[in-house]
Protein backbone atom coordinates (compact mmCIF):
# COMPACT_ATOMS: atom_id res chain seq x y z
CA UNK A 1 0.00 0.00 0.00
CA UNK A 2 1.56 3.48 -0.95
CA UNK A 3 0.29 7.19 0.21
CA UNK A 4 -0.27 9.08 -3.29
CA UNK A 5 -1.95 12.56 -4.00
CA UNK A 6 -4.22 12.42 -6.94
CA UNK A 7 -4.93 15.29 -8.64
CA UNK A 8 -8.35 16.76 -9.48
CA UNK A 9 -10.21 15.24 -11.98
CA UNK A 10 -13.94 15.33 -13.28
CA UNK A 11 -16.35 11.80 -13.58
CA UNK A 12 -19.57 11.96 -15.61
CA UNK A 13 -21.77 9.25 -14.61
CA UNK A 14 -25.12 7.90 -12.26
CA UNK A 15 -25.59 9.35 -8.82
CA UNK A 16 -27.07 7.26 -6.32
CA UNK A 17 -28.23 8.52 -2.56
CA UNK A 18 -29.79 6.45 -0.37
CA UNK A 19 -29.38 3.97 3.05
CA UNK A 20 -27.28 0.93 3.10
CA UNK A 21 -30.11 -0.94 3.15
CA UNK A 22 -30.80 0.23 -0.70
CA UNK A 23 -27.75 -0.33 -1.91
CA UNK A 24 -27.87 -3.48 -3.01
CA UNK A 25 -30.90 -2.50 -5.02
CA UNK A 26 -29.69 0.77 -6.23
CA UNK A 27 -25.83 0.28 -7.60
CA UNK A 28 -26.50 -2.51 -10.10
CA UNK A 29 -29.14 0.02 -11.33
CA UNK A 30 -26.70 2.34 -11.54
CA UNK A 31 -23.83 0.26 -12.89
CA UNK A 32 -26.47 -0.85 -15.47
CA UNK A 33 -27.27 2.71 -16.85
CA UNK A 34 -23.47 3.61 -17.57
CA UNK A 35 -22.52 0.52 -18.76
CA UNK A 36 -25.63 0.94 -21.40
CA UNK A 37 -24.78 5.38 -21.68
CA UNK A 38 -20.68 4.89 -21.36
CA UNK A 39 -20.54 5.45 -25.41
CA UNK A 40 -22.92 8.97 -25.01
CA UNK A 41 -20.30 10.19 -22.52
CA UNK A 42 -17.86 12.48 -24.18
CA UNK A 43 -14.23 13.53 -23.54
CA UNK A 44 -13.45 10.22 -21.71
CA UNK A 45 -10.25 9.66 -20.66
CA UNK A 46 -9.71 6.09 -19.53
CA UNK A 47 -11.08 2.20 -20.32
CA UNK A 48 -12.04 2.52 -16.23
CA UNK A 49 -15.02 2.81 -14.85
CA UNK A 50 -15.27 4.45 -11.45
CA UNK A 51 -17.30 3.88 -8.66
CA UNK A 52 -17.07 6.45 -6.24
CA UNK A 53 -18.46 6.56 -2.73
CA UNK A 54 -18.64 10.35 -2.10
CA UNK A 55 -19.63 10.38 1.71
CA UNK A 56 -21.77 8.82 4.14
CA UNK A 57 -23.17 11.09 6.22
CA UNK A 58 -25.78 9.80 9.03
CA UNK A 59 -26.13 6.35 7.31
CA UNK A 60 -27.15 8.21 4.09
CA UNK A 61 -24.51 6.73 1.04
CA UNK A 62 -23.70 9.16 -1.49
CA UNK A 63 -22.04 7.02 -4.44
CA UNK A 64 -21.28 8.18 -8.20
CA UNK A 65 -21.21 5.13 -10.65
CA UNK A 66 -18.75 6.85 -14.08
CA UNK A 67 -16.01 7.81 -16.38
CA UNK A 68 -13.47 9.77 -16.26
CA UNK A 69 -13.48 12.57 -18.73
CA UNK A 70 -11.64 15.76 -19.47
CA UNK A 71 -14.35 18.05 -19.20
CA UNK A 72 -18.13 18.33 -17.79
CA UNK A 73 -19.34 21.15 -19.99
CA UNK A 74 -21.82 18.19 -21.77
CA UNK A 75 -23.20 16.17 -19.15
CA UNK A 76 -25.81 13.82 -21.10
CA UNK A 77 -29.52 14.39 -20.17
CA UNK A 78 -30.20 11.86 -16.63
CA UNK A 79 -26.51 11.84 -15.91
CA UNK A 80 -24.51 13.65 -12.96
CA UNK A 81 -21.07 15.17 -13.40
CA UNK A 82 -18.94 15.77 -10.24
CA UNK A 83 -15.29 17.29 -9.85
CA UNK A 84 -13.25 15.29 -7.60
CA UNK A 85 -10.68 17.80 -5.50
CA UNK A 86 -6.80 17.27 -5.21
CA UNK A 87 -6.55 14.74 -2.74
CA UNK A 88 -4.37 12.46 -0.19
CA UNK A 89 -5.41 8.69 -0.89
CA UNK A 90 -4.06 5.63 0.46
CA UNK A 91 -3.69 3.42 -2.67
CA UNK A 92 -3.54 -0.18 -2.93
CA UNK A 93 -4.44 -2.86 -5.73
CA UNK A 94 -6.27 -5.40 -5.50
CA UNK A 95 -5.95 -8.46 -8.10
CA UNK A 96 -7.90 -11.13 -6.55
CA UNK A 97 -11.93 -11.44 -6.60
CA UNK A 98 -13.98 -8.34 -7.26
CA UNK A 99 -16.27 -10.19 -4.09
CA UNK A 100 -13.17 -9.45 -2.19
CA UNK A 101 -13.34 -5.53 -2.54
CA UNK A 102 -14.71 -4.22 0.51
CA UNK A 103 -11.96 -6.74 2.37
CA UNK A 104 -9.61 -5.06 0.87
CA UNK A 105 -10.87 -1.78 2.02
CA UNK A 106 -11.14 -3.00 5.27
CA UNK A 107 -7.18 -3.92 5.05
CA UNK A 108 -6.66 -0.49 3.92
CA UNK A 109 -8.33 0.89 6.81
CA UNK A 110 -6.30 -1.55 9.10
CA UNK A 111 -3.24 -0.33 7.35
CA UNK A 112 -4.08 3.09 8.20
CA UNK A 113 -4.28 2.54 12.15
CA UNK A 114 -1.06 0.20 11.95
CA UNK A 115 0.54 3.58 10.15
CA UNK A 116 -0.90 6.04 12.47
CA UNK A 117 -2.93 7.26 9.70
CA UNK A 118 -6.50 8.73 9.79
CA UNK A 119 -9.05 7.79 7.63
CA UNK A 120 -11.65 10.65 5.94
CA UNK A 121 -14.36 10.75 8.24
CA UNK A 122 -17.31 10.80 5.39
CA UNK A 123 -15.62 7.24 3.98
CA UNK A 124 -14.43 9.09 0.80
CA UNK A 125 -13.20 6.08 -1.54
CA UNK A 126 -13.01 5.26 -5.20
CA UNK A 127 -12.75 1.92 -7.18
CA UNK A 128 -11.22 1.63 -10.55
CA UNK A 129 -13.15 -1.36 -12.40
CA UNK A 130 -11.59 -2.48 -15.67
CA UNK A 131 -14.13 -2.39 -18.59
CA UNK A 132 -13.27 -5.71 -19.91
CA UNK A 133 -10.80 -7.30 -18.30
CA UNK A 134 -10.79 -7.91 -14.47
CA UNK A 135 -7.57 -9.39 -14.55
CA UNK A 136 -6.19 -5.72 -14.44
CA UNK A 137 -7.11 -5.93 -11.18
CA UNK A 138 -8.73 -2.44 -9.41
CA UNK A 139 -7.32 0.13 -7.92
CA UNK A 140 -8.56 1.06 -4.27
CA UNK A 141 -8.07 4.69 -3.11
CA UNK A 142 -9.08 5.62 0.52
CA UNK A 143 -9.11 9.04 1.37
CA UNK A 144 -7.02 10.69 3.95
CA UNK A 145 -8.67 12.89 6.51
Amino acid sequence: MDIVMKEEFYVIGKKVTCPWQELGALMPEAWKTVMERKDEIPNRLSPYILDICLHVIDGEFTQLVGVEVSSLEHIPDGLNGAVIPKQKYIYSKHTDSVMDIAGHFGRMIEWAKENCLTIDPFDFKIQYSPEYNEERGYDLYFKLA
